[in-house]
């Protein structure tokens, strides 16, 4: 059974999507401060780290919040309720004026009455959009009069053709990606953050998001949730399912795409994995 309310939002999504797009207007207006670029990524992460924290220590003082500030922490492993946190995915992307890949993550991991736990409440902030992507759709949170500049337009440019459209890392791909595209027939968009490339597949931008290079459970716990409640496929590379809140800190390889070209793409990449 989902852990997802058939209808309507539970408060703990509520403040899932709050908290997201407050950090992303932080974020953007940090973006077009006098800070010193040189420092505005690292300066940027910790200030939307310090009011997503500040936040939950008044809104769920007894949960857990867990993020790459603290990657060994033990004490969620214990806990009924844990917050998985990216403040700022994409830092890369964020720090290079006109970019709009770049993303803020919040998931709610939670126990239900029989003691298993799973994502029960997920965000994706994409701030240069003014929208937080949600398991039940985009949900816009920033007038379009305070996005400095000009709005950007998709995250990948329009289809050509009817091919596949898989989405890498734009500056770590996986080894195998041209090969892997060759055989499918599929084309390639290269993007900046997790979130990004999640947006480009539950936007319908593209067919699917690859990553074989690792990520942390903060870094994909939102995109799992988002991607799983839209109905959409999920998985690590092997087909293998993602857990959340386990020893295991980092995973190798991510697959999300729809669910009509799941078994296709898992048939193909086989041989890489």
């Amino acid at each position: 059974m989902s852990p997802f309310p058939a209808h309507g939002r539970t408060n703990d999504q509520r403040l899932a999507e709050d908290l997201a797009a407050q950090a992303g207007r932080l974020l953007t207006d940090l973006r077009v401060s006098r800070i010193d670029p040189d420092e505005l990524g690292e300066f940027a992460e910790s200030e939307a780290k310090s009011v997503i924290c500040d936040r939950l220590a008044v809104a769920r003082p007894d949960d857990v919040v867990y993020g790459e500030w603290d990657p060994d922490a033990r004490a969620r492993l214990d806990a009924e309720r844990v917050w998985f946190v990216d403040p700022l995915d994409g830092v890369r992307s964020y720090c290079i004026e006109g970019r709009p890949d770049w993303a803020v993550h919040i998931a709610l991991w939670a126990k239900d009455p029989e003691g298993v736990g799973e994502i029960t409440a997920c965000a994706i902030a994409m701030p240069a959009y003014g929208r937080v992507l949600t398991g039940r759709g985009a949900t816009t949170y920033q007038p379009v009069s305070i996005i400095r500049g000009p709005r950007p337009g998709p995250l990948v440019p329009p289809r050509e053709d009817d091919r596949l459209r898989i989405a890498v890392s734009e500056s770590d791909p996986p080894v195998f990606a041209e090969e892997l595209a060759e055989s499918l027939d599929a084309s390639l968009a290269r993007l900046g953050s997790g979130g990004g490339k999640t947006a480009t597949v539950v936007e319908d931008e593209c067919d699917a998001y690859i990553h074989a290079s690792g990520h942390h459970q903060w870094d994909s716990a939102a995109t799992y949730g988002v991607v799983r409640q839209r109905g959409l496929h999920a998985s690590r590379l092997d087909g293998s399912e993602l857990v959340y809140n386990v020893e295991e800190i980092e995973y190798p390889d991510l697959l999300v795409c729809k669910q009509n070209v799941a078994d296709t793409i898992l048939e193909a990449v086989a041989k890489y994995v």
